[in-house]
Parts: C-alpha cells; structure tokens; sequence
C-alpha cells in the first residue's frame, strides 16, 4: 500500500471535498430561500415598458399606441431626416427582421426532380383508372 505524502506547511491544497463540518447536511439546499416564485426577468421588464401605452400625435391626430410603436417610429423619422447613426441602426434591424422572415419562408419548389417524376407516374396511372367519358 502506498504511503499518502505530505504537503507542506503554507501549500494550497487543490481538489477534494470541503471538511465534513462546513458542508451542507443532507436533504439541505444551499440557498434555502432560493429565487422566489413567480418572479421576473429582466426581458419581461423591458417587454412590459415597451408594451405600455403612450399618446402620439401621428399625421395631426393624437393616438394611442405603445412606447415601442413609437420609439420605432421615431428612429424612422431620424433616420429619413439624415441622421447617419439612426440611418444604420435602422437599416440593421429592417434587414435582420426580413432575413428571419425569408428563413421561415419555405422554398418555392422543394420537390426534386425524381419526386415529380414519381409524381406524374402515379397522376398517368390514376389517368388510366378513370377513363375519360367520350364526348356526345
């Protein structure tokens, strides 16, 4: 059996298990009161304060619409006045939304050639079942 070495006195020991004292008993959480339920994160925060409603007035009358409607509205505007970085970050967030929405699209023909091949052959024998009824 091999003898344990050692270490010297001032030497960090690396690794292992804390003393057996300081460690949580059984059945015991280590955060006992732990995040309380139902709480909130910070995006639906931000969502909630962006969903919230504000007067505007749009086109000489005054409505109702949320504070991200507006804000939305408001970099548009900026960014057709000239503003360089309204312009940017507009023209960022108008390319990202119609990437994700070109992604979700499915493609416009997504058969292969030996599918449609499949296809007409069944269609041709599907012909053949019904006859078609001669003219009078």
């Amino acid at each position: 059996m091999a003898k344990k070495r050692k270490m010297a006195r001032g030497t960090a020991q690396k690794g292992g298990n804390p003393p057996k004292h300081t460690q949580f008993r059984k059945g015991t959480s280590g955060n006992p009161r732990g995040r309380p339920k139902g709480r909130k994160n910070f995006a639906t925060y931000l969502m909630e304060a962006a969903r919230d409603q504000v007067s505007a007035t749009v086109g000489g009358r005054t409505r109702r619409i949320s504070k991200l409607q507006a804000t939305t509205m408001q970099l548009a505007t900026k960014a057709a006045g000239g503003d360089q970085a309204a312009m940017g970050r507009f023209l960022d967030w108008v390319d990202e939304i119609e990437t994700r929405a070109a992604s979700v699209k499915p493609t416009q023909f997504p058969l292969s050639a030996p599918d449609i091949e499949v296809i007409r052959a069944a269609y041709e024998r599907m012909k053949q079942c019904h006859p078609e009824k001669p003219e009078e």
